[in-house]
């Protein structure tokens, strides 16, 4: 079973996202970016799904820094920030999907299926 990492600072999303995904899915989850960054320590996912505006360090800062942990990461951001920008720099960054928030269930499984049977996980 697959090992998904959600970092986002809201709770409901988090849960919003795991209600989307369903039973077929481990979970480990943080709240915010230094603690996501522990978690993919610690639980080495098959992918993350990665908040952009979160309150200690940004999503895309937390991107760049699994990148260099982890050049093979695989991260798809979700933000309600939809400023170009930020969704450039994160594709620059290696981020494999960008989705706004709120997130559309059937585009959300549609990346994430994509994604992990590519990796084969």
């Amino acid at each position: 079973m697959a090992t998904i990492l959600l970092v986002d600072d809201s709770t409901f999303a988090r849960n919003f996202v795991k209600r989307i995904l369903g039973d077929q899915y481990t979970y480990a989850e943080a709240s915010n970016g230094n603690d996501g960054l522990k978690a993919y320590s610690i639980h080495h996912p098959d992918l993350v799904i990665l908040d952009v505006t979160m309150p200690d360090i940004s999503g895309l800062e937390v991107l760049e820094q699994l990148r260099k942990q982890d050049a093979h990461a695989q991260v798809v951001v979700c933000s309600a920030d939809i400023q170009d920008y930020n969704r450039n720099r994160a594709m620059e960054l290696g981020a494999l999907a960008f989705l706004n928030k709120p997130v559309k269930p059937d585009a959300l499984l549609d990346a994430i299926r994509s994604i992990l049977s590519e990796s084969g996980a």
